[in-house]
């Protein structure tokens, strides 16, 4: 899905490891500069996982109720 300019969301960056999320593991990776953190990023992958929208092309939404607010963005 692609998201209209001026869009924020609020999020976390999260790693899974064996059917759970693995924050040492995302830690790990994050201390890793260059070809070492290219490797790490290969071998360990990182999602981010969206679970508010702030601003829909630049308008505020907090103010609107959560529902409204994603069945916006999902249009």
């Amino acid at each position: 899905m692609r998201l209209p300019d001026a869009t924020a969301l609020d999020g976390e960056l999260v790693m899974r490891e064996q059917d759970r999320l693995a924050f040492e593991r995302l830690q790990g990776r994050l201390q890793r500069r260059g070809a070492a953190a290219a490797q790490a990023a290969e071998g360990w992958p990182a999602h981010f996982v969206a679970f508010d929208l702030l601003h829909l092309a630049g308008t505020d939404t907090p103010s609107t109720r959560w529902r409204a607010r994603f069945s916006t963005a999902r249009r």
